[in-house]
């Protein structure tokens, strides 16, 4: 008889109370207000913003039953309850997250201000919460003043700085705003002070169809005398620099002050002679023009340092605010190593594969040339090895100009790497010498994993180090060639474990939207979003369009996105649809990308020689027509969910006449791949998944417990396994050290994934730091901690504790921090019981299913934390 033990300490029966000490009295409060997904936010341009919470609760089974949202145009008439833009009401619901405005029109550079309170389910109710705000930017094209300027006509490939000078007297700044994009990347300066911690803004996009601008308080940056305002614009990704900019100045004496980018048009070069995405920076300290910041300089018009900018054809894109989170250096830290494979060569070794830079401090150069060449592998003669990085240079140098100690890092370029070749030093550096800066957009990390193999808790490490090198304002393929883009077949299984490991609210929904930008008349999207390469139509398998927003609420609530782009995801599927032929659709480039080599049509391309690429395609119109209705139900579009629901049905029925062989009793070619998908679809009969499931593992078993599958399928392989009752060797293939799987990677020194299972270092698809492998993130999550959302109640208002229990394993520890707050789950074995103890959040209900030496037994738990124990082998 199965046996499970409550634990004293935690329980009082299921449906108890957690029990609260004379000394600790009841608390539950509303808190974390957000909106738009973040905190105090500025420049919001979404007419209709979405408004979140979290409940703070000492008490268990902590439950919203309604909610009231109050908004008011000042902070006096929100204290006094006067909801002159927005009073909800008190609405039914436990819904926290994705509270969608419905109140008078916001108008541009407007502040508002909201509280939130909660009935609970015992019929009490909240005090109101705390007073937070939000800020619109400029709405409309209409709210810009100026256009755009540059000086396409000299100066090729340089930083070009556009200076304007303010003087305010006396004069108390009440509030001041910049609003600005400079393409392609531009940093803001005031007095010589750069104004914020932003690198490589502004976010990339398909500057045709979207621009992206920043809004900066600038309240604090003037003083009484004269002020130089100065930006510096980059090429970037489009070329020639281009600026747009408005800066509105409140006083307090009631008056206003306003500047343009018309009025910054006197430009100068300066002491970055070139910077490129993929070439690197030159920077020539004696180039630096003295009079940059100085106030009224120039005095008069154009010299031969100082130009006069010129009005530009302007790109057609929208301005929008940009709301995800910036690019910033987000770790500075000391390499791991400094080496000398040859006289006055050095090479450093920053310790791991990663994107950004590094910065280096002399003495004693005045007029010598300092390089710096970055690479993720070094020859076996110790110097860099940049073969894979293809036409990237990849290269940085510096020219002091006085003799005096400098310290110089680059500004508009980044670079992917493990080691840096510098040359030109007079002397060996020191450690402290060189500082390496991680480079990424600056989303928190939300989670933590660690179990009793060490193996699997590096391949994690990885997994999130390949993460994080990959986030540059779009979810790139690889942070180190001449390539760096938003590949949408990659992400379709690499988004999951970067929904557990950072806190994508604001991310994925911005390239939602740039994946939009991509999409034609005809419905089809791009291989590739912003569009700077691949195909259009983009590979069927490019799921991740559709993913995109149905993560997005699924993990925290966003039902904007399923309502705004529901259109273009259905024209979309509507494409895919119109591509097939008795049901199949009639093409595919990438399949079930890079299965190891001996799987390959050729040993350099990547597509698989025996998982059909048609049945993939056809599998995600399949599996992109089933998500699509269910999104339809969200958006209350009823028809669509029943339309698109034939739709899957018909194309499963397809599948099914086309690709289920009952000889063999599997999919395909009855390979790991072709099983372990349809099995992920749920597309199998029930009379033939014990068969497809036996063929799954037998072939796994062929192979000494080594997986045959590429980018996608990878995914499938490990979590079906695992549901299907073959965890162990879902284990197994996890830990493999050797030949292919993620431990050889590691005992071949990798510190993040590769774009191929082998160790590759030529001028070819050859990358070292490259996500599309790294899918087992999430079965660390979902399957070893056991931690699931629902997307039937999104942001885990009710999700899924359920932890499969591993023979070699003695423990595993999972905690994510959500929208709801953080949740906890932990399993220890030891002798012959077993202790699963876990954390549900406040508003939020769980089903717990506690593993036990005979199976599961399901608990719906409340709020609280909890401990179980149970018998074990």
């Amino acid at each position: 008889m199965k046996r499970i033990l409550l634990c004293a300490l935690c329980f009082i029966g299921l449906a108890g109370q957690m029990t609260v000490s004379a000394k600790e009295l009841p608390v539950i409060k509303v808190t974390g207000l957000e909106c738009n997904y973040q905190s105090e936010p500025l420049g919001i341009d979404q007419a209709q913003p979405q408004f979140s919470w979290r409940i703070e609760s000492n008490v268990r089974n902590t439950m919203q039953s309604a909610w009231q949202v109050i908004v008011a145009s000042s902070p006096e008439k929100l204290a006094e309850g006067q909801a002159d833009m927005w009073d909800s009401g008190m609405q039914p619901g436990s819904h926290s997250t994705g509270i969608i405005y419905q109140g008078a029109t916001l108008n541009s550079r407007g502040r508002y201000y909201w509280k939130a309170r909660t009935t609970l389910a015992d019929g009490s109710v909240t005090p109101w919460s705390e007073p937070a705000s939000f800020e619109m930017g400029l709405l409309h094209e209409e709210d810009w003043w100026g256009g755009w300027i540059g000086y396409a006509t000299g100066m090729p490939g340089r930083v070009l700085y556009f200076k304007a000078t303010v003087a305010y007297g006396k004069k108390p700044v009440k509030d001041a705003r910049i609003y600005i994009a400079g393409l392609g990347f531009y940093e803001l300066m005031i007095n010589g002070k750069k104004v914020g911690d932003h690198v490589l803004d502004p976010a990339q996009s398909s500057y045709s169809k979207t621009i992206y601008y920043a809004t900066y308080d600038v309240s604090d940056c003037f003083s009484e005398e004269a002020n130089t305002i100065v930006v510096a614009v980059a090429p970037g990704f489009i070329g020639t620099p281009k600026l747009r900019m408005q800066m509105h100045v409140l006083f307090e004496d009631g008056t206003q002050a306003a500047l343009t980018a018309g009025d910054m048009r006197a430009i100068t070069a300066g002491s970055t002679m070139y910077t490129t995405i993929f070439d690197g920076e030159h920077f020539d300290a004696r180039e630096e023009n003295p009079e940059l910041y100085e106030p009224y300089r120039p005095a008069g018009l154009m010299n031969k340092v100082w130009g006069l900018a010129y009005n530009t054809d302007e790109p057609v894109g929208k301005m929008v605010s940009q709301q995800m989170e910036p690019i910033k250096v987000v770790e500075t830290f000391a390499p791991a190593a400094i080496s000398e494979p040859q006289p006055g060569v050095y090479v450093v070794d920053a310790g791991r594969n990663m994107a950004g830079w590094i910065s280096v401090s002399v003495k004693g150069m005045a007029g010598k040339k300092v390089t710096m060449r970055y690479a993720e592998t070094v020859r076996d003669n110790g110097l860099v090895n940049q073969d894979n990085l293809r036409n990237a240079k990849s290269e940085d140098s510096f020219i002091p100009a006085t003799d005096d100690q400098f310290s110089w890092e680059p500004r508009f370029t980044y670079h992917g790497f493990r080691f840096i070749q510098i040359e030109g030093l007079e002397t060996a550096p020191k450690i402290e010498d060189i500082q390496v800066k991680a480079v990424r957009s600056s989303m928190d990390r939300t989670s933590s994993f660690t179990c009793s193999n060490q193996l699997l808790n590096d391949i994690n490490t990885m997994v999130i180090n390949t993460e994080s090198s990959n986030f540059h304002s779009v979810p790139t393929d690889c942070p180190q060639r001449d390539e760096r883009m938003g590949w949408l077949n990659d992400l379709t299984v690499s988004m999951e474990p970067a929904f557990y490991n950072f806190d994508m609210a604001r991310f994925f929904p911005k390239f939602f939207w740039d994946v939009v930008d991509t999409q034609g008349k005809d419905g089809t999207i791009t291989c590739v979003a912003p569009f700077r390469f691949g195909a259009r139509p983009a590979d069927p398998v490019c799921a991740s369009f559709l993913l995109l927003a149905y993560n997005s609420y699924k993990f925290y609530g966003n039902k904007s996105l399923i309502i705004d782009g529901f259109d273009n995801m259905k024209a979309w599927v509507d494409y895919l649809h119109s591509r097939t032929k008795d049901g199949i659709v009639d093409y595919s480039y990438y399949g079930d990308w890079c299965p190891p080599r001996e799987f390959l049509i050729h040993p350099d391309a990547g597509v698989s020689k025996y998982t059909p690429g048609l049945m993939i395609s056809t599998g995600y119109l399949y599996y992109c027509a089933k998500i699509l209705s269910q999104m339809a139900q969200v958006a209350g579009r009823t028809e669509d969910a029943a339309e698109y629901s034939r739709l899957a049905d018909a194309t499963a029925a397809a599948m099914n006449r086309e690709y289920w062989d009952e000889a063999a009793g599997g999919y395909g070619t009855n390979n790991q791949a072709a099983n372990s998908f349809a099995l992920f679809l749920g597309i199998v009969p029930e009379k033939n998944i014990q068969r497809v499931v036996d063929n799954l593992v037998a072939d796994v078993v062929a192979h000494d417990y080594h997986l045959t599958t590429g980018n996608l399928c990878t995914k499938y392989l490990l979590e079906m396994l695992t549901e299907y009752g073959h965890k162990e060797e879902a284990y197994r293939i996890a830990t493999q050290t050797t030949y292919p799987g993620w431990g050889f990677m590691l005992a071949n020194g990798a510190t993040t994934l590769w774009e191929r299972w082998e160790y590759l270092t030529g001028d070819a698809m050859n990358s070292h730091n490259h996500p599309m492998m790294g899918s087992i993130g999430s079965w660390f999550h979902k399957y070893v901690a056991g931690i699931s959302p629902e997307f039937e109640k999104p942001a885990y208002e009710h999700f899924t504790i359920k932890p499969y229990i591993f023979d070699e394993l003695d423990f595993a520890e999972g905690e994510l921090e959500t929208v709801k707050g953080t949740i906890k789950s932990a399993w220890h074995k030891k002798g012959r019981s077993l202790t699963l103890d876990v954390t549900i959040p406040a508003n939020s209900t769980a089903t717990v299913w506690i593993p036990s030496a005979k199976g599961y037994t399901a608990k719906e738990v409340g709020s609280g934390t909890y401990q179980f124990k149970t018998s074990w082998k």
